[in-house]
């Protein structure tokens, strides 16, 4: 498969060459011609690094031979064995010098300097003059025209032609890192999201550890009321129903440490990074939107997202921002059935920061306004599966505003006209210590 890879970039490399060959100068007046082919050549000899480079050379020198040869050849409409031969003697020296060209290549290992501009240049170079010399003396053109106007010219060529390809190089190069940077980014955005999620389910983990511990606690306790109580009823089902209770306190008991194995095992495996590190608030909003358009665009919807904030704060405990936010705009994504809108607004009132989330989809039941926020409430309904969403949910969301970050969050809606959410969090527990303004 590597072979059949390498013979495919050899091809390229000899067709690309040959036809911009054809972008050219005759510095003579004569069959000898300098053309910008051999810049991209070298250019490719270097970025396939794969490749052998005197193979590539000789087949190049053949396609540029070929190409040539019947491109003379269909500009004529009668052909005699002498005009076929003049043709052949015309284009013949080309391909001694594309062989001459790749032989110096290889033998001054040019592929070693291709992070040393100056070598690079001069070995290159001076490669390209010696086989222009080789060529030019084949076809007698120092017997034509001064030493000194064809050494000048071969000089100018073989350095300008170096130059072109290392520019090239480097250009490629630098696409290259562009290219990576911005997957290397995107790859990041897309963790961060995750790692937000993940701890935000991690935290309602928590919180259900402690229902379970509650839960365990009240259980045990009607046992022990169970063993003081008078026994007036049967005894035999005293004792099953005791058994039973104490049964079912032993299971919440397993239950527990089987979630909190699993909630050790999930806090080791992810970053620890707020307690750490900080972020940009403008950075925040640039993930958010990112991720949005993305979302949004895969949903196949029309929707505006417009982002205004006036302040860029250090923000640390930013996971359970991202979370929270995400969760709202994915909400707001739901409500908007066609064409639509979503807006985020940030600004500082007094020793809050506020954060506004308002869009222009379905908006909310008036009655199921004062019960969004309770557990277990969802108006998203899967009518093919009979599934509720799976998200967070608004309760969720309130939770973790509220124990997390000691926060408030407020909602208007109006059937019909769309939604507007209300995010109060202490300036204190979201900016970082001395970025506060």
């Amino acid at each position: 498969m590597k072979d059949k890879y390498r013979v495919k970039k050899i091809l390229i490399v000899a067709v690309t060459t040959a036809l911009m060959g054809q972008v050219y100068l005759n510095p003579f007046n004569s069959d000898f011609r300098l053309s910008i082919g051999i810049a991209i050549l070298t250019f490719l000899l270097i970025k396939f690094d794969d490749i052998s480079i005197i193979l590539t050379t000789l087949c190049t020198s053949i396609s540029v031979f070929i190409f040539r040869f019947f491109i003379d050849v269909f500009q004529l409409t009668c052909l005699t064995s002498a005009e076929i031969t003049n043709i052949f003697l015309k284009h013949f020296p080309s391909a001694i010098f594309y062989i001459a060209f790749g032989i110096a290549l290889f033998e001054l290992h040019i592929r070693d300097y291709k992070k040393r501009p100056v070598f690079f240049i001069f070995l290159v170079g001076i490669s390209d003059i010696v086989s222009n010399i080789l060529e030019a003396a084949v076809r007698q053109e120092f017997t034509k025209t001064s030493i000194e106007i064809i050494l000048t010219s071969l000089f100018i060529a073989g350095f300008t032609r170096a130059t072109i390809s290392l520019v090239l190089f480097s250009g490629a190069k630098a696409y290259n890192m562009l290219i990576l940077k911005e997957e290397h980014e995107m790859r990041y955005r897309s963790l961060l999201l995750l790692t937000a999620n993940m701890k935000a389910e991690l935290f309602l983990l928590r919180k259900t550890m402690k229902d379970i511990e509650q839960a365990m606690e009240k259980s045990y306790l009607i046992y022990t009321e169970l063993k003081k109580a008078n026994e007036d009823v049967d005894k035999d089902y005293f004792e099953k129903l005791k058994r039973r209770i104490l049964n079912l306190t032993k299971d919440i008991h397993e239950i527990k440490k089987d979630n909190q194995r699993v909630l050790l095992g999930i806090e080791r495996l992810l970053p620890n990074a707020e307690k750490n590190n900080s972020i940009r608030l403008s950075t925040i909003f640039k993930i958010l939107y990112d991720n949005t358009i993305r979302v949004i665009r895969s949903l196949g919807k029309n929707i505006y997202v417009f982002i205004d904030y006036s302040d860029d704060f250090m923000i640390y405990e930013y996971y359970p921002l991202i979370t929270i936010l995400n969760n709202l705009i994915n909400n707001s994504i739901d409500a908007i059935k066609g064409e639509g809108f979503i807006k985020i607004i940030q600004k500082v009132e007094e020793d809050y920061v506020l954060f506004q989330l308002i869009d222009n989809g379905e908006g909310i039941n008036e009655k199921d306004i004062d019960v969004i926020f309770e557990p277990g409430f969802s108006t998203k309904f899967d009518i093919k599966t009979g599934r509720m969403s799976t998200g967070l949910g608004l309760a969720h969301v309130k939770h973790i505003l509220e124990n997390h970050y000691k926060g408030k969050i407020k909602v208007e809606s109006e059937k019909g006209k769309g939604t507007r959410f209300f995010i109060y969090i202490p300036k204190n527990n979201l900016i970082k210590e001395g970025d506060k303004s």
